[in-house]
């Protein structure tokens, strides 16, 4: 008997807290750099998605002598 007016009120405010302009944001793609999604990438100083190249990683600790 509890667990089903708990149910009933999950569903109540799920239904409640439903958007109801609910649309689903496709994802887009790196149109930029074409980075394969399947490949290690990072971004740069401005936020541009990159090809993953240990070479170009910003070490700090070692940039300090740390």
């Amino acid at each position: 008997m509890k667990f089903t007016i708990a149910a009933v009120f999950a569903f109540a405010a799920m239904a409640m807290a439903y958007p109801e302009n609910f649309e689903v944001v496709k994802r887009q793609g790196n149109l930029q750099n074409q980075v394969d999604v399947g490949a290690p990438a990072m971004t740069d100083r401005t936020g541009q998605v990159v090809p993953f190249n240990a070479a170009n990683v910003y070490q700090d600790a070692k940039a300090r002598g740390i």
